[in-house]
Parts: structure tokens; sequence; C-alpha cells
């Protein structure tokens, strides 16, 4: 294969392990979402994948009225989602996504990719024999 092709096919590996590293247990333990609200007293974690992981709410809270219980939740954990978002430059809300997923889709990819740039240069070879034949 052509060196082009090759280096492109190492880089297009090296994502692939780096996506599949983002899927490994604790490896999503830096990417996380902290939120609190009601001065601390309810605090929410939101994971990478985009869902809420962990709801704390302080014994005292409960004797709140549950519209306020349920404004002071629901605050926390859009802060929660805010700052998971905030992590992540570019990252929108609908964006986030499952690494494990994007690294099978992009290995599919990976090996058509190498396919398409060996029959290349299979064809840019025998082509080059052609001429080189005259």
């Amino acid at each position: 294969m052509h060196e082009n092709g090759q280096r492109i096919g190492e880089m297009l590996a090296e994502a692939i392990q780096e996506l599949a590293r983002t899927a490994e247990p604790g490896a999503d333990a830096a990417l996380r979402g902290d939120g609190a609200a009601a001065d601390g007293q309810v605090r929410a974690v939101a994971g990478p994948d985009g869902r809420l992981h962990e709801l704390h709410l302080n014994p005292r809270v409960m004797r709140m009225a549950s519209e306020d219980l349920a404004r002071e939740i629901l605050a926390a954990v859009n802060a929660a989602l805010d700052d998971l978002r905030a992590g992540v430059p570019g990252l929108e809300a609908a964006e986030l996504t499952d690494p494990r997923g994007l690294a099978v889709t992009l290995g599919g990819a990976h090996a058509d990719v190498m396919r398409q740039l060996d029959a290349f240069a299979d064809g840019v070879e025998l082509v080059v024999r052609r001429l080189e034949e005259r």
C-alpha cells in the first residue's frame, strides 16, 4: 500500500482506539456534570451518556413543599447537564452519544476505507506498469 494510504489508515485506527478507551470502565469519570441547588442540599450528577447518574437529597429538603422540592431538583439536574456540556467544547444537547457505538461504526468505516485505498493503490500500480511497458 502507498505510504500516504497507510498513514491515513493509522490515523483512523488511532481515533478508533481513543474512542474505545473512552468507553472503558472508569474512563468516563472525568466526563461528568455536577449541579447543585437549594444551597447544596440537592445535588445531581450527569454522566457522559447525557443521563442522570446520581441524585442526592439532604434529608432536610424533604420538609419542603413538593413544588419547591421539584423546582430545586430540576435546577440541580439542569445545572449538572450544563456542566457536562461545558466540559466538552462544541457539544450540543442532542450530541451526547455512546463512544462504544461510535467506535464500532468507525471500525467498519476504517475497514472500508482501507479496502478502497488498497484497490486504488493497486489500480495506480497497474497503470504505472502498463505505462512502463510502452
